[in-house]
């Protein structure tokens, strides 16, 4: 799947730029481009629903674009791609010599959204 966006070259180990701004398209969408992008993040959703919950939080900032995307989003969703072929050899690994204690974090994030002031979410849970 990967090879079709042309991800090969400059592997990345971080999903996300830091200085990346997530922020709305202000320009109309262009129908051709707007399915390519789709695919793109449906290909991410997969990969994060069934493998790699590590891309969460940038698969669903993504998908919040699928309506009307910029090319900045599809350079982040390019971007992780490149992540996940420099990670490929991760995965989890439970067994039973580790911590059994289920641990939760929550989070929440006034400052991404300049403009409507919507409040973002996350959470972490952590099993053995």
């Amino acid at each position: 799947m990967l090879a079709y966006f042309n991800v090969a070259t400059n592997l990345t180990h971080t999903p996300l730029l830091s200085e990346f701004k997530f922020k709305p398209n202000e320009k109309q969408y262009d129908p051709k481009f707007r399915q390519k992008y789709q695919q793109l993040v449906g290909s991410l959703i997969y990969l994060m629903i069934g493998s790699r919950p590590d891309i969460g939080f940038v698969v669903i900032k993504l998908a919040q674009q699928m309506a009307n995307p910029s090319n900045n989003y599809y350079r982040v969703g390019l971007h992780l791609c490149r992540y996940l072929l420099a990670t490929r050899r991760y995965w989890l690994v439970y067994n039973r010599l580790s911590n059994k204690l289920l641990i939760a974090y929550s989070d929440s994030d006034w400052d991404q959204d300049h403009e409507h002031c919507k409040l973002t979410t996350g959470y972490f849970t952590m099993l053995a």
